[in-house]
């Protein structure tokens, strides 16, 4: 009989003390990033169109959770492609500025999946910056615009070969520096649970 009760209780409860549950699918564009050959030449990362997905919670005066991104990106002057999968936990504060229009800042840490053909180690460490506004229709719906600095960690000694082109029988790719920078500017819909 206490099972009964207690299982009672639990169903009867509100429940105002969890969190509300934001998702955000987002479309944008992204660019940069550049990689280099072993003649020296370097070759841009064309923008493309990136596809996004938030999953976040309230936490304190901002929100946590996951991010998730996908982009293609073409390579100017060799027939090759990058396509990057990240994936970040991530971190935001929120600031109230008018009853309907919110800004956010926030940072991320994670992970690069390249699927690339011309580098063995295909998943490295990654991190982020984020920030913009939201117009909230309602308190369940809100039109979000968002800038995005999306960094992956490489081996700037890194050099590996890749399917060779009309112009060269082969050619070796290594990456410029450090860290491959892209960009992203996205417009998202947040739905609030």
């Amino acid at each position: 009989m206490k099972r009964l009760s207690l299982l009672g209780l639990l169903i009867l409860t509100p429940l105002p003390s969890l969190a509300q549950i934001h998702i955000t699918p987002s479309v944008g564009y992204a660019s940069g990033g550049e990689i280099e050959d072993t003649e020296g030449e370097v070759y841009e990362l064309k923008g493309n169109t990136a596809y996004s997905l938030a999953i976040e919670t309230d936490y304190d005066a901002g929100r946590i959770g996951l991010f998730y991104s996908n982009q293609t990106n073409d390579i100017e002057g060799i027939n090759q492609s990058s396509n990057m999968h990240y994936l970040h936990f991530q971190s935001a504060l929120d600031y109230q500025l008018t009853k309907n229009i919110s800004s956010f800042f926030g940072l991320s840490i994670g992970g690069t999946y390249a699927d690339v053909d011309w580098i063995d180690e295909n998943i490295r460490f990654s991190a982020g910056a984020f920030g913009g506004f939201q117009y909230h229709f309602t308190d369940n719906f809100a039109l979000q615009l968002e800038g995005r600095w999306l960094g992956t960690s490489v081996d700037s000694n890194f050099d590996s070969s890749c399917v060779s082109t009309p112009d060269k029988n082969s050619c070796t790719i290594k990456y410029e520096g450090s860290w491959v920078n892209q960009f992203q500017a996205n417009l998202g819909l947040r739905f609030s649970f």
